[in-house]
């Protein structure tokens, strides 16, 4: 009897104010998979592209996704394909990012004003000592 990894689903989180509303969840991906959005990505070319989409189409669950008339656009590889292509390029970083674990950038600066000790400490050489020379107390 060998062991079965479970297989994860993501619900997407985006950055950018824009995707605000947005909500996909999408199964996760293999290492392979990963490698070939990487090379999709590189390449720009029409095949790699609808490769990349279709993969994408193969793994999303669900979205929120509407069309101008307020309709649901299908969660599907001919509804992926009826979106602009920034768009799913947005819905893939946040994939990636995700199944990465690369967190989102925390909202703001520290409330902690001090700045680190390991900062203030000199990184200088000091001279050594001479043998006859009084060393400053």
């Amino acid at each position: 009897m060998g062991y079965r990894p479970k297989r994860k689903i993501y619900t997407l989180e985006f950055e950018d104010p824009e995707f605000n509303g947005l909500e996909v969840k999408i199964r996760g991906l293999n290492t392979g998979q990963m490698l070939d959005i990487d090379t999709a990505r590189d390449d720009g070319d029409d095949a790699a592209i609808l490769g990349m989409l279709q993969l994408m189409a193969d793994q999303l669950l669900e979205w929120n996704v509407e069309d101008d008339d307020g309709q649901p656009v299908p969660a599907t590889f001919e509804g992926i394909r009826t979106q602009e292509l920034a768009f799913n390029w947005a819905i893939i970083d946040a994939w990636q990012n995700a199944v990465a674990g690369v967190s989102a950038p925390l909202d703001g600066e520290s409330t902690d004003g001090d700045p680190l000790l390991a900062a203030s400490i000199p990184m200088e050489t000091l001279p050594l000592p001479q043998e006859n020379s009084a060393v400053p107390a």
